[in-house]
């Protein structure tokens, strides 16, 4: 970029960091919403297969609910009291409490296995 270029975008930073900050915001309100759903956002290592992280969710006494929109990641859902602790022991690298509407998932897949 040259500094013409450069100089022509800095009008346009305070709306672009204004945007970052709202964004931000709503999806840690939407994430942390204080509701207890019972579903998690399971992330798996980034070699695993769908397959590797339903068993690794049906391991930790769990079933799936959604899956993402890569392999490793899923929404899982159980009304066991130590299921975070039990993914992350089956070998989960994150597990977030998901709120019940939807998000950044692939919406062709709602199936709910046990």
């Amino acid at each position: 970029m040259s500094a013409e270029s450069t100089h022509g975008l800095v009008p346009y930073l305070p709306a672009a960091l204004l945007l970052m900050a709202g964004l931000s915001g709503l999806a840690t309100a939407t994430l942390l919403d204080g509701r207890e759903s019972g579903r998690y956002l399971v992330i798996a290592p980034p070699d695993a297969s769908l397959s590797d992280t339903i068993n690794l969710v049906r391991e930790a006494d769990g079933r799936l609910v959604q899956a993402g929109g890569f392999p490793n990641i899923v929404i899982a859902g159980s009304n066991q009291p130590d299921f975070v602790a039990s993914l992350r022991k089956a070998g989960a690298w994150l597990v977030i409490a998901a709120p019940d509407r939807g998000g950044c998932l692939d919406p062709s897949f709602r199936g709910q296995a046990t």
